[in-house]
């Protein structure tokens, strides 16, 4: 595979080109359970780097290529760890976007916010994603099978720095396995952290490709359930089975639904497991709610008339 790949459809972000900053090799400082590259020791530095000169090259061959496309995000990312990349900040003050192309997007495991050089080159981000799948020291250990050098307290202390100085959109991803960091305590933790930096957005995800260890995903059920832990955050389900007006895994009636709104905005694709997507169009006609863009993402918050 070459060092840009796609256009891809994106559920999140739209139609995107990616950039593959690791090239073959995974290079990773994080060995997480559920990554679908094959299980591989990790590591604090790149051994192979792409040379900035043919980075930059490849990624505006690839813009010129693809200009009468229509791109939503240019994503940045890796077999691996994009951060981990050395020129990072060269590549994101050199990249050369026609006027009215693509965001900046990348996708990292949010390792490496608090180091100075990495934040510098964040910054210039349109969009930055990070993952955050423990906010206790076990479940991190467990999940994400960091590198001796990464402990979570300087991680999180990374992150909340960044957010308090990025002003593009930060998204959060919460990946979740089963009997793995899916325990109540965890998620309650997770939750409280995003709640104190307010992301744009949180994904709440579980495993949906082969990982490359022995481990299970939640169901849409346990999912729906678990979200009702991040109270006044914008959640986005990655549900795979398609919602649709007979598929309510938890219908509610009206008044319960509105009070569940007014904790925290829905997605539209996790709303229609509450309400039938025609009585959240009527509703929606109405005035009683109302949709708004995160990203990619369509959400239901309260109206306001």
């Amino acid at each position: 595979m070459g060092i840009v790949f796609g256009p891809l459809k994106s559920r999140r972000f739209g139609w995107s080109l990616g950039i593959d900053l690791s090239g073959e090799n995974k290079q990773c400082n994080f060995n997480c359970v559920y990554c679908e590259l094959k299980a591989h020791k990790p590591v604090d530095k790149m051994a192979h780097v792409i040379p900035l000169p043919t980075l930059l090259e490849a990624v505006h061959t690839a813009l010129n290529a693809h200009q009468n496309t229509p791109l939503d995000v240019l994503t940045t990312t890796a077999n691996g760890e994009p951060t981990l990349y050395p020129h990072l900040y060269e590549f994101i003050a050199q990249l050369k976007i026609p006027p009215g192309g693509p965001k900046t997007l990348i996708l990292s495991n949010g390792s490496r916010f608090g180091e100075p050089e990495v934040q510098k080159a964040l910054l210039r981000y349109d969009m930055v994603k990070f993952s955050l799948d423990a906010a206790l020291r076990t479940a991190f250990k467990k999940v994400d099978k960091p590198s001796r050098a990464i402990h979570l307290e300087h991680i999180l202390e990374g992150i909340a720095d960044f957010s308090a100085r990025y002003a593009g959109m930060l998204v959060a991803e919460v990946l979740l396995v089963k009997g793995v960091n899916d325990d109540l305590e965890n998620i309650q933790a997770i939750a409280a952290f995003l709640r104190q930096i307010k992301p744009a957005r949180v994904d709440l995800s579980t495993i949906d490709r082969p990982p490359s260890h022995h481990v299970q995903p939640l169901s849409a059920e346990e999912l729906l359930a678990i979200a009702v832990q991040f109270e006044g955050l914008s959640v986005s389900l990655a549900l795979r089975t398609p919602p649709s007006n007979t598929f309510l895994v938890k219908a509610l009636e009206l008044p319960a639904f509105l009070d569940l709104l007014a904790r925290r905005p829905l997605s539209v694709e996790e709303a229609c497991f509450y309400l039938p997507t025609h009585t959240m169009e009527s509703l929606r006609q109405r005035g009683i709610v109302e949709i708004r863009k995160i990203g990619a993402v369509d959400f239901y918050y309260l109206g306001r008339t």
